[in-house]
């Protein structure tokens, strides 16, 4: 049985792991000092294979025992032999110009013979010996920025990066993050997937390798508008998604557009969904859970957030929900007095008053829906909220208690369930031990955000003592702005008693309705067994029940 994640992670845990060229000539990049070639003629000259057929998008493995190197893209797959002046291609023997060789440690090519076996632009400038890549493809860029830090030469990879991200994330640090995610995933076989995305703040491009473990590794590669890489998304465990869109997503229902919540070096590109029909809508803006979380609040095969977008749209109302700055902008987010405010709270009030300047929507209809730890915070939002625009606010699976007890529970909620299932426990015990010396160490009042524990092992330590002892229910106590509180009772993150718990502390007000969804998980899915995370990696959506009461709910609001 494969291990089963936690799909909780905190932003401080998560950014631990993580934190001009002009466009007519082609973008020189520097390689290590040492002379590779060997000819005088160009397509003799010897050039290092790994590092070009790895900017191609080819894979390169190394065979000791024949000596022999195996280069694969696609259906391609070329096998060359240390000190033979022949290659096999596909199965035919092919003469080369030159003998294939070892030099410092580098596997050498003939130029000629790799351009023509690997049909690309990527190419070798033999005065300067240094990599030239073709103008305008980053998707090589990204290729050859993995392929340097694969092979230890950091120095070239951060002569990529904008002045932004240095500031943010210097060479060392960029030696070591590597370093660590290569001790965690081991050698990087081959590239499986890759693939670019234009978002309104960066050109992306995905880059999906398998690994010597049983976890794919990807890393994300974002360029700003002068094709400089702007930041990097490295999420900690990648898990390939298969959703799959629900039967209430009728197309012709709504309209999406790509827009900029915020400007400067942290924006953050998002998208408004609004029905076909005539305006204006209500709009209820979509406040992400724990980690680094995009705007689909994509966990496994679920994606909670697109769902209620395009499920909402069709009872008339708008949403807008958006990449969180801690996905988007990893390590230039990151900074030593970090806290929630930064991560989730102001975006969400950036959004709110963005949406009441925006056509098309009712500045008095704007509300706002939070999920997990992002219901944890809505009290906090609708605080920061100066302007007033917040109609209602709905908490999706919100815990009233701290985050760390929240994680304590679930660790020990997932060692309970890996006793009644029978499965070895031991790690989960660790765990618990673990999560409850932590604990210890954020309550323990002798610390504060100007006297941080040192012996915190949760990466941003000022994150936790600035967020400790919150009580989201303390907060609404004291609110009126109207509110609706749901939660799944089949929930194993944040335990279906929470909702009662809000009901307690919210007692004395009028304005707040309740619902318990039978069977709904965390993700807000059905599951007809007891939930353990593990079936987030199956396809399913959000019940349209849920989208239902939340229309319903808002225009009983108006």
């Amino acid at each position: 049985m494969k291990k089963i994640l936690p799909v909780w992670r905190t932003a401080a845990l998560a950014s631990f792991l993580l934190a001009s060229l002009a466009p007519a000539a082609p973008a020189v990049l520097a390689n290590s000092p040492a002379t590779l070639q060997s000819a005088a003629h160009a397509d003799s000259a010897l050039v290092p294979l790994r590092l070009l057929s790895e900017t191609a998008g080819a894979s390169v493995t190394w065979n000791q025992d024949d000596r022999t190197v195996t280069i694969s893209k696609g259906s391609d797959k070329i096998i060359l032999t240390i000190d033979q002046k022949t290659a096999v291609v596909n199965g035919e023997k092919v003469d080369l110009d030159n003998a294939v060789q070892i030099v410092k440690d580098k596997t050498v090519v003939p130029l000629g013979f790799f351009k023509k076996v690997l049909h690309t632009s990527v190419s070798w400038d033999l005065h300067k010996n240094e990599l030239v890549l073709p103008a305008g493809d980053l998707e090589a860029k990204a290729n050859a920025f993995v392929s340097y830090l694969n092979q230890g030469e950091s120095q070239p990879a951060y002569a990529m990066f904008n002045e932004d991200l240095r500031k943010s994330l210097n060479e060392n640090k960029l030696s070591y993050y590597w370093s660590y995610f290569a001790s965690v995933y081991g050698e990087m076989k081959g590239q499986s997937q890759s693939g670019k995305e234009k978002n309104s703040v960066h050109d992306n491009v995905y880059l999906t390798y398998e690994t010597e473990s049983s976890y794919p590794f990807q890393v994300t590669v974002r360029f700003d508008d002068n094709s400089q890489i702007n930041d990097l998304f490295i999420p900690q465990y990648y898990l390939p998604s298969n959703y799959v869109k629900p039967a209430y997503d009728n197309p012709a229902a709504y309209t999406e557009k790509e827009v900029k919540i915020g400007e400067g070096k942290l924006a953050l590109p998002g998208t408004l969904t609004l029905p076909s029909t005539a305006g204006p809508h209500p709009v209820i803006v979509l406040v992400h859970g724990s980690g680094s979380n995009d705007r689909d609040e994509t966990m496994g095969s679920s994606k909670l957030f697109r769902d209620l977008s395009v499920g909402l749209a069709a009872q008339g109302i708008g949403t807008l929900r958006y990449e969180k700055v801690t996905r988007e902008h990893p390590f230039k987010s990151q900074k030593p007095d970090f806290t929630v405010q930064d991560e989730t709270v102001n975006d969400a009030v950036y959004a709110i008053n963005m949406l009441a300047q925006t056509e098309g929507i009712d500045p008095r209809q704007i509300y706002v829906a939070g999920h997990s730890q992002g219901g944890m915070l809505v009290p906090r939002i609708i605080e920061s909220d100066k302007e007033n625009h917040i109609a209602g606010a709905v908490v999706l699976a919100g815990p009233t208690n701290s985050i760390e007890d929240v994680v304590l529970e679930q660790s020990k909620y997932q060692l309970k369930i890996a006793k009644e299932l029978g499965t070895d426990t031991a790690a989960l015990e660790q765990q618990v031990t673990f999560w409850e010396s932590q604990v210890k160490l954020i309550k323990d009042p002798k610390y504060s955000t100007t006297n941080l524990p040192a012996e915190l092992q949760l990466g941003n330590t000022y994150w936790w003592m600035d967020f400790r002892n919150y009580s989201a229910s303390a907060i609404a106590k004291n609110q009126k702005t109207p509110m609706l509180i749901l939660q799944g009772d089949n929930d194993s993150q944040v335990l279906s008693y929470h909702l009662d718990k809000w009901k307690e502390a919210l007692k004395e007000r009028t304005n707040v309705q309740y619902k318990m969804y039978p069977k709904v998980n965390h993700v807000f899915t059905e599951y007809d067994q007891k939930s353990t995370g593990a079936e987030y990696s199956l396809p399913a959506n959000a019940p349209e029940v849920l989208i239902h009461d939340i229309a319903d709910w808002v225009k009983k609001s108006k």
